[in-house]
């Protein structure tokens, strides 16, 4: 019998990009408090509606990103699953820039 969740290997591209989430979510909610602006206008309005149900969002789309590793998936969807990693990780990237820079 075949097993509901098997290990796929796309697993730790998903694992990354679920603490990739989870960071730019940290991030987001430190530099607003600071007084930045968050770009995706529709989370913009659910941040201004309440900080933390952008929180529980932005957490909840984590749980899905790594849910989605224990799911087979066609080869074009994991192309696009590095693709969405490269650009987490550049957004990371600017997060931490801008949070350097603002210290100073």
């Amino acid at each position: 019998m075949d097993r509901v969740f098997r290990i796929q290997k796309h697993l730790w591209v998903c694992l990354c990009l679920g603490l990739l989430n989870a960071a730019d979510a940290l991030f987001t909610h430190q530099l607003l408090q600071k007084g930045g602006i968050e770009l995706n206008p529709l989370m913009r309005s659910l941040y201004e509606y309440d900080p933390v149900i952008f929180l529980l969002v932005k957490f909840f789309f984590t749980y899905l990103i790594i849910a989605i590793g224990f799911i087979p998936l066609k080869r074009r969807v994991q192309v696009l699953l590095n693709i969405a990693l490269l650009v987490y990780f550049i957004v990371i990237s600017w997060h931490i820039i801008i949070n350097v820079w603002l210290v100073k």
